[in-house]
């Protein structure tokens, strides 16, 4: 009895161990599965967010494009481009074919999209963007505390010391370049500009154009930063005298549409480089422009009176033979078209930054980089009823506007000649309404 017994208890321990066992490995490999679809749920995630550009549907493209103005030249929609060449480009057109072929600026590429209407043929407003500078390839090597730096040292000398303090303590090496960049690009940087319209004297206009600094990488087009622009709407007309001086100039109508469409190509190449002379060219600017694959000191007018600053020259591809030539991208520089027109078509044919949008543009792009300039003809330029915008106004009168223009005088001097905004003027002009629309904020605090 005893023995059956103890045959009987055997028998149960040992079913019950098999089954212990059988039940560690099930729930193993259980486990082991799970994992496995685990981490083939994380590798098709991946895979679907690195998904390469060049393989992306007609419909991602035009998604995106609406966030981000990169995408555009990959568009197949014909609308978009000049009637005398092929529709669209692809990811490989994007780059620079002349850099060599392991320079790390290859992928830089510049867009100009010049709709000022969105698809409901409303003003879409501008929404400028400036550059992280932790992101570029430029900076990869610098610590966060050095950008900070870069911001604060515009607010005073004190700030500026501390600076270049820390650069010749932390980047001895590098102290040149980085001093350089700080002096001649960065210290004239300006909060982006936010404006659904444009004003002129009595005139107000729909504002919407940008010029895009895009990086193209194989599963992304990067938007590195994006500056209202201006490009064209005017032609001058010159009367001049028998003996050939000129009597006056007037500005008529010109729009780059219809038969005038092939005025500008889909297609450019920033051949040249040029300065200005609010800057001195020097050797750590030189040194720069190498490295980049090019650029110069020279100086560009406008039929050699006006200075056109930091033009970067625009030369077609040549399956646009009817693009006009001589055209660049450059800063606001003709009085009586003024920045404040930026994000409208406004200009006499080239495209024009803000003072510190062409400054860092010129420092940016590559010599022999691809412009491309795309737009929907009906959504090139709309001009608006000034009554309409009466209430958008930040001034009723010429003393609310004079009270603006002398605390920013006193307060921001450096930033009161960047705008090209005098002491007294005007209340509803585009140079104080710029300036309104970048400082504002920090003026309502400190008047109340």
């Amino acid at each position: 009895m005893k023995q059956n017994l103890f045959y009987y208890l055997s028998l149960f321990f040992v079913f019950l161990s098999f089954a212990c066992v059988t039940s560690f490995f099930s729930c193993a490999e259980k486990k082991s599965v799970e994992s496995k679809i685990q981490k083939a749920r994380i590798k098709t995630q991946n895979d679907w967010e690195v998904k390469p550009v060049n393989q992306l549907s007609q419909d991602i493209i035009l998604k995106y494009s609406k966030i981000n103005s990169c995408y555009l030249p990959l568009l197949k929609d014909s609308s978009f481009y000049n009637p005398n060449f092929k529709v669209g480009f692809d990811w490989s057109d994007l780059f620079n074919d002349i850099l060599s072929i392991d320079s790390e600026y290859r992928n830089r590429y510049l867009v100009g999209d010049l709709m000022t209407l969105d698809e409901n043929l409303e003003s879409r407003g501008i929404k400028e963007k400036n550059p992280d500078l932790s992101k570029l390839i430029d900076f990869k090597k610098y610590d966060n505390k050095l950008f900070e730096l870069f911001d604060k040292a515009e607010q005073s000398e004190d700030d500026k010391k501390i600076l270049f303090q820390y650069i010749r303590k932390n980047y001895p090496n590098d102290t040149i370049a980085l001093n350089n960049f700080y002096e001649k690009v960065w210290r004239f940087k300006t909060p982006p500009y936010q404006r659904k319209f444009s004003v002129m004297r009595n005139k107000v206009y729909a504002s919407g154009q940008r010029i895009c600094l895009c990086e193209a990488y194989r599963d992304t087009l990067l938007l590195v930063a994006q500056y209202a622009t201006s490009s064209k709407r005017l032609t001058p007309i010159i009367d001049k005298d028998s003996s050939g001086n000129t009597i006056s100039t007037k500005h008529i109508e010109y729009l780059p549409i219809e038969k005038r469409r092939s005025y500008y190509a889909s297609l450019y190449r920033i051949t040249s480089k040029n300065w200005e002379t609010d800057r001195v060219y020097e050797n750590a600017d030189m040194v720069h422009d190498n490295k980049v694959g090019g650029g110069n000191q020279r100086i560009t007018f406008y039929k050699g009176n006006a200075q056109l600053p930091n033009f970067l020259l625009m030369e077609p591809s040549i399956e646009y033979p009817k693009a006009m030539r001589s055209n660049g991208i450059h800063e606001v520089a003709l009085r009586e078209l003024s920045r404040g027109m930026l994000g409208t078509a406004n200009s006499i044919g080239c495209i024009r930054l803000s003072d510190f949008g062409s400054k860092f543009t010129r420092w940016w792009i590559p010599q022999s980089a691809n412009f491309f300039v795309l737009y929907k003809e009906n959504r090139y330029h709309k001009e608006l009823s000034k009554e309409d915008i009466q209430e958008e106004l930040p001034f009723r009168n010429e003393k609310e506007g004079n009270l603006f223009r002398e605390w920013l005088h006193n307060e921001k001097p450096l930033k009161a000649k960047q705008l090209d905004v005098d002491i007294d003027g005007s209340f509803d002009n585009g140079f104080i309404l710029d300036a309104y629309n970048l400082y504002g904020e920090e003026y309502e605090k400190k008047r109340k």
